[in-house]
Formats: structure tokens, C-alpha cells, sequence
């Protein structure tokens, strides 16, 4: 009998591979990519697989697509950080618990921006929290959002790449991957519920 988080993420993947193969598929795309950068929990490479499953001649229009939507994502997220931080940047670090990663974000935006932000698209700190730096410290714009997407783009270039070429056998490292990261939201949202509503005095 699957573990029923196993057994969630198995679902949350049937769902993914069903409006990958729905008539609005791309909109779906657009629309994980463009709120990946600000708050959805699930990175875009996610649904990206399950459409090139579905249709592996047009990876190239996806690509383009997710890098797209995935750089305006980003702008929004930056003037986010810039002019409503403590109405909406602050709230979603504590519900996600990413203030440290937060510091860390902004640590290393103290030096290259351009740099900073390629670097972090391929390190364990979430490009959301990043992003919400960036734009609180008042980072160079234009460095920014070309490191931003530069960044973005090999990353997912990189997945689309091994996608195309090695199909399922990459299938099972992005789902393997899927699973980790849905069980450490959850266990978030989970910790988060506890103190928010004082079911235990931490």
C-alpha cells in the first residue's frame, strides 16, 4: 500500500500529465512559470516534463514559453520586494519559513547582482526569496533581470534538454525530485499551522 503523501504526489502528477494534454496546456505553463518566481511552491520544471511527455516535437516551444513567463515572474516579484515587501514579501517568507534563506539571498546580492542572480538558479536557496531581495535591497534592475534570465534559462534549457533526450529514464530523477521537495512543503505548512494556531507551544 503507497505512503499517502506517495500516494499525493502520485495524483498531483496524474493532474500535471492531464492538463499537459488539454487543450490549455501552454496556459498552464505560462502560468506556473510566470508565479513560480513569487510564490507558487512547485518549480515550473515539474509541469515542463509532463508536457514534453506529451508532446516531445514542440520542447523548443515550451522552452521559450516557461523562460518567458518565468522572467516576467521574476519583474513582478522584484517590484514585490520593492514597494509592498512588508505587505506581501514579509508574510510569504514566515509562511514559508525561508527567512534565513532570505539573509542568504541578500548576502549574496551584496556583490555581483548579474552573477548572484545566475549563480542562485542553480544553488539551494529558492529564487523566490532571492527575487524579494533583490528588489528590497534595491538591486540594479537590468543586472538583475538579465542574471535572472540567463540563469533561468540554462536551467531549464538543461532539463529540456535531458527531457528530449533520454525521455522517461529523466522522468524518474524529476519525479524523485518532485516527491522530496512536495514532502518538505509539506512538512512546512505543516509546522506552520502548528504555531500559527498554538495547537503546540514551540
Amino acid at each position: 500500500m503507497p505512503h499517502p503523501v506517495e500516494a499525493w504526489h502520485e495524483k498531483l502528477w496524474q493532474r500535471f500529465v492531464a492538463l499537459a494534454q488539454g487543450p490549455h496546456a501552454l496556459v498552464w505553463l505560462a502560468l506556473f512559470a510566470l508565479f513560480d518566481p513569487i510564490f507558487f511552491p512547485i518549480p515550473p520544471e515539474v509541469y515542463l516534463a509532463a508536457l514534453m511527455l506529451a508532446h516531445p516535437k514542440r520542447w523548443k516551444e515550451y522552452l521559450v514559453i516557461c523562460i518567458s513567463f518565468s522572467a516576467l515572474g521574476a519583474a513582478i516579484g522584484y517590484f514585490v520586494g520593492a514597494f509592498l515587501f512588508h505587505q506581501f514579501g514579509l508574510p510569504l517568507l514566515h509562511f514559508y519559513h525561508l527567512e534565513a534563506a532570505f539573509r542568504d539571498g541578500r548576502h549574496m546580492l551584496m556583490g555581483h547582482v548579474l552573477i548572484g542572480m545566475v549563480l542562485v538558479a542553480f544553488s539551494l536557496i529558492p529564487e523566490k526569496v532571492v527575487v524579494l531581495a533583490a528588489g528590497f535591497l534595491g538591486a540594479f534592475f537590468p543586472a538583475f533581470i538579465i542574471g535572472f534570465f540567463i540563469g533561468r534559462a540554462l536551467r531549464l534549457a538543461l532539463i529540456a534538454y535531458l527531457m528530449h533526450r533520454f525521455g522517461t529514464k529523466m522522468l524518474d530523477v524529476v519525479k524523485k525530485y518532485f516527491f522530496w521537495f512536495t514532502v518538505l512543503l509539506l512538512l512546512i505548512l505543516a509546522y506552520y499551522g502548528i504555531v500559527h494556531f498554538h495547537l503546540m507551544h514551540l
